[in-house]
């Protein structure tokens, strides 16, 4: 067995100079996961109802544990997951982009954030569950409640500066940083919209879940169309 062909082989499958290289190459793999994933949390929405065991033990627990601190760290947390904070901030990062020369992360982070929160819209109508009604809520929601939006936005927000950080560095303690950070934001909100008794649980890991699957189809379709066209321009790259 030829070991140096198979180690060339992977190096050239995993390198972000190949039109299916690391980006397409892990996106697709995460979407069939993610594919999976949501749909055995849409499964438990429709087959078992709105107050399935899971949902009623993790909600019950947290707002169990409510305390006047805690609970104006969630209220701090959840801001990260509003739309009036993150789409000014969607403009700002994309503006940023453009004055710095990098319109190419300036389409990957504005698409992944407007088109996850068109999905995410969409699917609130689509299963139109009602919100949690076990515990008093600390905050006053009008529409559906799976997926969760705060969730989903966060994710599609925080996540996209994530993409966007392993487009523009090859820099391994970048890139870690970057996930580190965002994994902790993203589960903060999420933690934050089932204590508050906004979400079920299941609502707010549906919401990564969409979040998640939109940067990767969005991160995928967006170096597929790049990278070639970099290596036109510049044949060293």
């Amino acid at each position: 067995m030829d070991w140096k062909a198979i180690r060339a082989f992977v190096r050239r499958r995993f390198s972000r100079e190949e039109t299916v290289g690391l980006y397409f190459t892990l996106s697709f793999l995460s979407c069939m996961v993610l594919i999976v994933v949501f749909g055995v949390l849409a499964h438990e929405v429709t087959e078992a109802g709105p107050q399935n065991p899971f949902d009623v033990l993790v909600g019950g627990f947290l707002a169990g544990v409510r305390s006047p601190g805690l609970t104006r760290f969630m209220r701090t947390m959840t801001r990260f997951g509003d739309w009036r904070l993150l789409l000014p901030g969607t403009a700002a990062v994309v503006a940023g982009f453009l004055i710095r020369r990098h319109p190419v992360s300036a389409l990957l982070f504005a698409g992944s954030v407007v088109g996850g929160m068109g999905l995410c819209t969409g699917m609130k109508i689509s299963y139109a569950r009602a919100r949690p009604e076990l515990w008093p809520a600390l905050v006053q929601e009008t529409t559906y409640s799976f997926p969760s939006g705060h969730t989903t936005m966060a994710t599609v927000f925080f996540g996209g500066l994530v993409a966007v950080v392993f487009h523009l560095s090859r820099r391994r303690g970048y890139r870690v940083a970057a996930v580190i950070a965002g994994a902790v934001i993203v589960l903060g909100v999420a933690t934050s919209r089932v204590y508050l008794g906004a979400h079920w649980a299941t609502d707010t890991f549906a919401g990564m879940v969409v979040g998640l699957f939109w940067v990767s189809v969005y991160t995928a379709g967006t170096e597929l169309l790049v990278r070639p066209a970099s290596r036109v321009t510049s044949p060293k790259s």
